[in-house]
């Protein structure tokens, strides 16, 4: 003990000079000419990304130790990190009166972070969250505040909500981007709780803001309205609300673009908006499902990434897998099973792995999953040559509205489950130039009750059939505008249907009836055993044009009990299915919200309806088969000089209820599909292993002999 105090007390001075330079060599590193990562222009679309974010509490300034940190980074294998710098609270030392700082900090928390992340090649981007703002400079500053409908103000923890159209939000969270940007290189910034908040942490509903800010812009905007009370979208003063808030919200945001591209286009935007941004920020989480008590639904990442990529040509998306259940538990770890399967989601579909967490990483109090988080993050560094900048380049068309609800749920689920390779749009996207793919691209669209649509999305819709395209569509797809004002009327003329129609409601015991000739056209193997699909959902009675063809019969709702007087009384020949040519295309429509009952049910009889209109009626022809189980969740993707294609394998087989397991591996599934030119090679990206494949009438066969939790597999064209 006496020699080592001896040879501690020797080498005391010269520790001090080293922490000396090292503070000296950290300053000048700050100043960016020692960093190792460049301020590159879009860099978020040239380069891989692979993303962890840690949302930082005031207590884990206390013991941060800036070694652990970035170690802990650099082994789960990220090239990005999202760490919170500013807003509710300030991770660095401000300036700013009403900035409120972390009370923990013992030195320059962020600039340490980003210096030592940059020189090790990692980017770093700054969260920020102007939504609420702490209660001391909120007290003083009331004009800022959100005012529930009851006229309170929300204070949660200490900290009160904000007013989007207040002086914080419009003004001062400007003052402290400017302060931020101007003290750190930060290479992007993140907005968190962005917009209209009407809830807090506790899933507490407060309402509309009353405040007088809200009130008079609102009465200026609208020309005299007052601000609706009620949330409804049976209220058209309410709908007119909706058209306010994505404008202000717009607006603000615009604003604060341009003041954070003042200090260089490579800083890369980021929120939960594709206005003004360049990552759209979404979230797969199973926050919902926590307080519903539902399964959360297998299919979020993928949703998430197809309808970013699918929908903006110069949009990446940041698909973040939250590492635990919900606000109520955040200190407990999701399935760690059911978040690897979300981060591959991201993979296959053409994005990178993106992981959030409280705290930091060797922190974390429930660390099952961040092995599973490791391997993905690790598989997709050690393969980015093959997993970056891909292109679908799939033939189906998903149209997304997010007041279609369960209806888009289970035609996403159907199309999955039945191997269908397609892709995902924003239906208000259709007729803008931002889309990556006009839509006339695509051999089938799908509509699942896009009931909003304007005049314009109408024509080019029926443009598309009439040039030859083909239309699958159901529910009440048409039948309101743009702002979802009801207009009760089909307004696609390439339907089948004439335009008038009666609603039915969603009432037990309604069923459609197969008939025998239905099964011959529609040619399904399930329809011997099956006479009728139950139809629980609502719907329109529809009267055929004349050149249409109908099938299936409405059979109104039927006695449920006793079981003596379960039987029904009238089969009528209103037709659920219609089909119709329209110029050189054709339309395929199921007048009930199938997708609904079948997202509910997973019966398969409303599976093989939309199969049978997709590929009998509408003739399509898979581009790819899969002899795989429907948990055998498949995609695909091309490379950007056409020298490489990969085919994405997801096994579900661990999913029991809510509970997510580690799947059980499948053998032999086999793959069939027409190459692009001369194969090269076919290989296991997962188990780094070549491929036998066969080739049959320009086509190749290919069979994966295990296939684990996930693979790749990668086709390697010919020179």
């Amino acid at each position: 003990m006496v020699i080592l105090n001896n040879i501690n007390e020797f080498f005391y001075p010269m520790k001090k000079i080293q922490l000396i330079l090292s503070a000296l060599l950290l300053c000048y590193n700050f100043s960016g000419v020692l960093a190792q990562v460049e301020p590159r222009s879009e860099w978020w679309l040239k380069e891989p990304y692979r993303l962890v974010q840690t949302n930082l509490r005031e207590i884990d300034a206390i013991d941060f130790d800036i070694d652990i940190y970035v170690n802990s980074i650099k082994d789960i294998g990220a090239n990005t990190v999202l760490i919170n710098v500013g807003g509710i609270v300030a991770n660095y030392y401000t300036d700013l009166e009403f900035h409120y700082q972390n009370p923990n900090l013992k030195f320059n928390m962020i600039q340490e972070v980003v210096t030592r992340l940059h020189n090790e090649g990692i980017r770093v981007m700054g969260r920020f969250d102007f939504s609420k703002i702490n209660e001391l400079h909120a007290s003083r500053n009331p004009d800022w505040l959100y005012n529930s409908v009851k006229g309170e103000q929300v204070n949660y923890n200490g900290q009160v909500h904000t007013c989007v159209n207040g002086g914080y939000q419009q003004e001062y969270s400007l003052k402290i981007l400017d302060e931020a940007l101007t003290k750190f290189p930060l290479d992007g910034v993140f907005f968190n709780m962005i917009g209209y908040q009407t809830r807090d942490y506790s899933n507490t509903y407060h309402g509309i803001c009353q405040s007088d800010n809200c009130k008079n812009r609102f009465s200026d905007w609208s020309r005299g309205l007052e601000l609706p009370e009620v949330e409804t979208m049976e209220d058209p003063v309410y709908r007119k609300y909706q058209q306010f808030k994505s404008k202000t919200s717009n607006e603000l945001f615009f604003r604060i673009h341009d003041l954070i591209k003042s200090y260089g286009d490579h800083i890369a935007i980021s929120t939960y908006t594709h206005a003004g941004t360049d990552f759209y920020r979404k979230e797969s989480n199973s926050h919902a499902a926590l307080y519903d008590n539902f399964v959360p639904w297998e299919y979020r990442s993928a949703h998430n990434v197809k309808s970013t990529l699918g929908s903006w040509k110069d949009e990446q998306v940041s698909n973040a897998i939250v590492h635990f259940y919900g606000y109520p538990a955040r200190h407990t770890a999701d399935a760690r099973w059911l978040s690897q399967q979300r981060l591959f989601q991201n993979i296959m579909y053409g994005a990178g792995p993106d992981f959030y967490c409280i705290g930091r990483l060797d922190n974390l109090e429930d660390r099952y999953v961040l092995d599973n988080m490791k391997e993905v993050f690790q598989f997709h560094k050690k393969n980015e040559e093959y997993l970056h900048h891909t292109q679908s380049g799939n033939k189906v068309l998903l149209l997304h509205d997010y007041h279609s609800g369960g209806e888009y749920n289970g035609i996403f689920e159907i199309l999955t489950e039945n191997h269908i390779l397609f892709d995902v749009m924003e239906h208000w996207c259709m007729n803008t130039e931002e889309v990556p793919r006009r839509i006339d691209s695509y051999e089938v669209v799908v509509l699942p009750d896009i009931s909003r649509l304007s005049d314009a999305q109408c024509q080019l819709i029926d443009d598309y059939v009439q040039q030859g395209g083909k239309l699958l569509l159901t529910g009440f797809t048409s039948t309101k505008d743009e702002a979802g004002n009801p207009l009760n009327k089909l307004r696609l003329k390439s339907l089948g249907a004439k335009p008038d129609y009666t609603a039915f409601e969603k009432e037990q015991g309604t069923y459609f009836r197969i008939f025998k000739e239905d099964k011959k056209r529609l040619g399904n193997q399930s329809f011997q055993y099956l006479d009728l699909v139950y139809a629980w959902e609502e719907g329109m009675l529809c009267e055929l044009k004349e050149e249409a063809t109908g099938y299936l019969g409405f059979i109104p709702p039927a006695m449920i009990g006793p079981p003596e007087k379960c039987y029904y009384t009238e089969v009528t020949e209103i037709p659920g299915l219609i089909h119709q040519e329209y110029g050189s295309g054709q339309t395929a429509f199921i007048t009930f919200r199938i997708g609904s009952v079948y997202h509910h049910k997973r019966h398969y009889g409303h599976a093989a309806l939309v199969m049978s209109a997709l590929n009998s009626l509408l003739d399509h022809k898979p581009e790819l088969s899969l002899d795989a189980s429907p948990m055998v969740e498949v995609s695909r993707q091309v490379g950007g000089k056409q020298n490489f294609e990969w085919y994405g394998l997801l096994n579900h087989t661990g999913q029991l209820g809510n509970g997510f397991y580690e799947p059980v591996p499948i053998s032999n599934v086999s793959l069939n599909f027409k190459p692009q030119k001369q194969i090269k090679s076919i290989t296991s990206l997962k188990n780094d292993q070549k491929i036998d494949f066969s080739k049959n009438d320009n086509r190749i066969e290919v069979i994966l002999p295990k296939l684990g939790a996930y693979d790749i597999l990668l086709v390697e064209y010919e020179d």
